[in-house]
């Protein structure tokens, strides 16, 4: 079934008549750069696990999930990626209400919808660059009593951020409500910005994060879930055994040893956003939104389609179409960051289109 996601690589290929290796994919919001070195003969080396059980509680991930965050590892909840939490979580907590601040993820109302909640919306405007304006946010709340809130942060698509502490001071406000934080893009901008590092852990609070999209590595299904220990019991519900791939426990606490590569990323984001910001902004009829990471939302002055049509037939280029995201339309593309060789690839292709 689908839910209208980028990296859609193999539904493309036989669409179009193409090889999945023919497209350049910039639709999946991904690191730039390849796995750390070493990870491929990491996994070789350890093929012949799959001939045996996963751990049935993922005791060795939370372990080294513990290390790493200096928490008790029994809040941890490792998962096949983030979405097993996204959908399992409304169904958990049974809200009535959910708000949700967008334009965002799209799942996150899917899977509200799917435990019978009504959805609501607090919607960011493009005249602000999508930020989240906080005290609207708060009076939203007092209005609405949702029992659920969902933010992304940094934002998909828009690439916003907001400040822990500012998010600490939202989460205090309201005690009786959960707050579900989705942190799938924190490493792009600063690991010690997370919600994870906050002490005490708030009360109230649910956090997502995901291997997939720093390490590159989506197709290995890697994520979790933290819960305040308050909620750890709830949690513990949706729990089944075995429902990790043996490879993904493994890789967990290797990735999680690589701090270097988290850097060789962020300073590759950095560069290459400086490359990249002045050349789309001079584009003609395209309006940049570059955001805190390393994706960019567009917005073009006539339906996007178009050239996203283009862009795939001629050049095998893959963006994300982004009308599908509550709050913008279809004028709307987004755009992640590759190597230079690549990105100059890109920039050109758009370049003969729109020029």
């Amino acid at each position: 079934m689908p839910f209208g996601h980028g990296g859609a690589v193999y539904t493309l290929a036989r669409r179009y008549g193409l090889e999945v290796q023919q497209i350049n994919d910039y639709s999946s919001n991904v690191s730039p750069l390849p796995p750390p070195k070493g990870f491929y003969s990491f996994i070789k080396r350890h093929l012949k696990q799959i001939e045996i059980l996963p751990e049935e509680d993922n005791f060795s991930l939370r372990q080294a999930l513990g290390s790493f965050f200096d928490l008790d590892p029994d809040i941890f909840f490792p998962s096949s990626g983030t979405t097993e939490w996204i959908f399992a979580l409304p169904r958990l907590l049974c809200p009535s209400k959910g708000l949700i601040l967008a334009p965002t993820y799209t799942d996150y109302a899917c899977a509200l919808k799917r435990a019978g909640a009504q959805v609501l919306f607090f919607i960011a405007r493009p005249e602000e660059n999508f930020e989240f304006d906080l005290v609207q946010v708060e009076k939203e709340i007092c209005r609405q009593r949702p029992q659920m809130v969902f933010i992304c942060n940094p934002n998909n698509p828009t690439g916003t951020f907001i400040g822990r502490d500012q998010l600490v001071g939202l989460l205090n406000l309201f005690p009786e409500i959960i707050f579900l934080v989705d942190e799938s893009y924190i490493e792009f901008i600063d690991e010690k910005a997370s919600l994870l590092y906050q002490r005490p852990f708030p009360r109230n609070l649910i956090v997502l994060r995901s291997f997939s999209k720093i390490y590159r590595v989506p197709g290995l299904r890697l994520g979790y879930a933290v819960a305040a220990p308050q909620l750890v019991t709830v949690l513990k519900k949706a729990c089944l055994p075995w429902n990790m791939n043996r490879l993904a426990q493994m890789a967990g606490p290797w990735l999680l040893s690589k701090a270097d590569y988290l850097k060789r990323v962020q300073g590759l984001v950095v560069r290459e956003k400086k490359y990249w910001l002045p050349r789309l902004s001079s584009l003609p009829g395209v309006k940049v939104f570059s955001g805190r990471v390393h994706f960019f939302l567009l917005a073009l002055d006539e339906p996007a389609q178009g050239l996203w049509e283009l862009l795939l037939r001629r050049y095998h280029i893959l963006v994300r179409l982004a009308h599908n995201f509550l709050g913008l339309g279809p004028n709307y593309l987004r755009i992640a960051l590759k190597t230079r060789e690549e990105n100059r690839y890109l920039l050109k292709a758009l370049e003969e289109i729109l020029k």
